[in-house]
């Protein structure tokens, strides 16, 4: 059995923060748990690796979809944000090497393939949002989708409106992964999580 089959988790426990001691979502749903995953290899492949490389979250392949899931309940600083970055750097380079078929058989061994099959989404905490705004990174962000400064109501109405249009408008600068690294990037809070990913993929 392939190491991301067999270190399998809910995805209620790859969202759990515990630093806070809280979960980002409750659903059973079972996915990789991608920690593990990258704490096996860098037992196995890089021990000497320094520092270690940083990981997504959660890792789902369906049938037709699969995700790269990062869940960020506290701030996002500016910081935590280059972290995030370098989560999704690594965690691809990690999954790369190990040469993962998926559900129709096909390998995943390049950037190719995630930009065409695989989705990232950056689950994160609204109240935290809107206390602490967007980092620099989402600044820059914002700029590029729509050239505007800062205001989250302005980003609520801006998301339903190109919902209309079936866009949606991603912070803290993931935009840049769109259509390079990944096909998708979405950021949800936890309620848009649930109903926009969760729901549709446990029916």
């Amino acid at each position: 059995m392939h190491k991301i089959d067999e270190l399998q988790s809910s995805l209620e426990e790859t969202s759990y923060d515990q630093d806070h001691g809280e979960y980002m979502t409750h659903s059973q749903m079972q996915v990789c748990a991608f920690d593990k995953v990258k704490e096996w290899y860098v037992s196995e492949k890089v021990p000497k690796a320094n520092p270690n490389p940083k990981s997504n979250d959660a890792l789902y392949f369906g049938k037709e979809e699969c995700f790269f899931i990062e869940f960020k309940n506290g701030k996002i600083s500016n910081e935590v944000n280059y972290e995030i970055n370098k989560k999704i750097y690594d965690s691809l380079f990690l999954l790369f090497d190990l040469k993962y078929r998926d559900k129709k058989g096909k390998m995943v061994d390049s950037i190719s393939y995630t930009r065409d099959l695989m989705t990232y989404i950056l689950v994160y905490n609204e109240e935290n949002y809107l206390k602490f705004g967007p980092t620099r990174q989402g600044i820059e962000g914002e700029k590029r989708q729509r050239g505007v400064s800062r205001s989250y109501y302005r980003d609520e109405l801006y998301k339903k409106m190109r919902g209309l249009a079936k866009e949606e408008f991603i912070l803290f600068g993931l935009d840049q992964f769109k259509n390079y690294l990944f096909r998708n990037v979405y950021t949800y809070t936890e309620k848009e999580f649930e109903q926009k990913l969760v729901k549709k993929q446990e029916q």
